[in-house]
């Protein structure tokens, strides 16, 4: 009988203990109104989203494996921590004075994650020639190897954080290639086998890998480099990774992110394979709901659908509208006066405008700067052609055009239909081509 009442106690015991869970209590410094605090699960790719009340977020949980995780709070901080199911940790967040503590019985590890000084590799080190970057690549490497050894940590974090440290510590590697012909100068830069080997060499294909944020950064810049050769780009990632890439995880990680990319940022049109290759090797519920929304956001934007309109004022105060245009093709550029990239078009939209001046189209510049006078200032230069008109920003039009970023060029008929939503820029040799062929109709 006193077996048995000490086994159910032991089984009582081992029960409550199986059930509590680890909490994991953020304290934030000067906390903003209304923003939650995120944390991105590594692993599994969920998302906790926890209230921030009187400066405090709490999250009690137990139904996980130890893995690192990704803490933000809206643009004030982003952190790397490494939750465990069994033990607490307190982190004390003062983002303005760039200082974070970790407390409680994981805060080694954690303080570790928050507060080493670890090394990196910056832009202008992918100047360098290749045998001198793979050297400089290695050295940060080894660097942060040396960091960690130094920090004392439990065994069985090191040979995972080991791992998570070559993903980081190489993270501009894949983008040598890039990189390295934008600063030469280098139009038909192609990198020798000892940097395609070591590429090669680092870029592993293993989905267990996906627990590391770094990974899934590092392998989508991997395999874009190793497959893009100049031509469609959509069709030569598919080919490789048909070729190549045969873990499901990493297909299914790698073809979500391209896919949903391309398509938020320039639609459906052209995008029929790309988007039955999503469909193939994408099964993630929570994946599909978002990439069908943003498929329907740009269902109304596709070629032939009828233009959202806008009606802004020029220099002078003058409204314009959309519908005032009709009759010619309308090649809009929404720019602003801040934008370096806007400001990088603006020779080549003048000489397009020069070239086809007097012919049927019109050539809009719709602003979204907030700051009006900047905008005035920069028209009154005089320098600038074409129909100059402000926008303002959160306008109904840069809304359902889905604009998230600039310069945004979009093309319409001479009816106010679409063209192309997401049209080339006027520095693109193929512009004047497609300005051709629709003048000729």
């Amino acid at each position: 009988m006193n077996k048995k009442r000490i086994l159910g106690a032991a089984l009582a015991l081992f029960t409550a203990m199986s059930m509590s869970a680890a909490t994991y209590t953020f304290k934030i410094a000067k906390p903003i109104e209304d923003m939650k605090l995120q944390i991105h699960w590594c692993t599994s790719g969920e998302k906790s989203e926890l209230e921030v009340q009187n400066g405090v977020a709490i999250l009690s949980k137990n139904d996980f494996t130890a893995q690192y995780v990704r803490v933000y709070y809206g643009r004030a901080f982003a952190m790397n921590l490494y939750l465990e199911p069994d033990k607490d940790l307190t982190v004390d967040c003062n983002a303005e004075a760039r200082e974070f503590n970790c407390t409680g019985a994981a805060a080694t590890i954690n303080n570790y994650l928050i507060k080493s000084p670890f090394a990196v590799l910056g832009f202008n080190a992918t100047a360098k020639e290749e045998a001198d970057f793979i050297k400089s690549s290695d050295s940060v490497y080894n660097a942060n190897l040396a960091l960690m050894k130094s920090a004392n940590l439990p065994a069985y974090f090191v040979k995972k954080e080991e791992q998570r440290l070559l993903f980081k510590s190489y993270v501009m590697f894949p983008l040598y290639k890039s990189y390295h012909s934008y600063i030469k100068k280098m139009e038909d830069y192609t990198p020798t086998a000892l940097y395609k080997n070591k590429l090669k060499e680092l870029a592993v294909i293993d989905g267990n890998f996906l627990g590391y944020a770094e990974y899934g950064d590092f392998i989508m810049n991997a395999v874009s480099c190793q497959a893009f050769q100049g031509g469609d780009r959509a069709k030569e990632l598919m080919a490789f990774m048909d070729a190549n890439v045969k873990d499901a995880k990493v297909k299914s990680y790698i073809t979500n992110a391209y896919a949903y990319d391309v398509v938020s940022r320039s639609g459906l049109d052209g995008k029929d394979e790309l988007i039955a290759y999503f469909r193939k090797n994408v099964t993630d519920r929570k994946l599909v709901e978002k990439f069908d929304a943003i498929c329907k956001q740009w269902e109304g934007l596709k070629a032939g659908c009828p233009s959202p309109s806008f009606n802004a004022p020029d220099i002078n105060g003058k409204m314009v509208s959309l519908e005032s245009l009709k009759g010619k093709y309308v090649y809009i550029d929404v720019w602003a006066t801040w934008c370096g990239p806007c400001r990088g078009e603006l020779p080549y939209m003048t000489k397009l405008e020069e070239q086809y001046a007097g012919k049927d189209i019109h050539f809009v510049s719709l602003s979204c700067d907030s700051n009006k006078s900047a905008w005035e200032k920069r028209i009154q230069k005089g320098d600038m052609k074409g129909i100059q008109l402000h926008l303002g920003t959160n306008s109904d039009f840069m809304q359902k055009y889905i604009i998230k970023g600039i310069p945004r060029f979009i093309l319409l008929d001479r009816d106010g239909k679409i063209i192309k939503a997401d049209a080339p820029r006027p520095s693109e040799p193929n512009i004047t081509k497609l300005f051709d062929e629709l003048l000729k109709k």
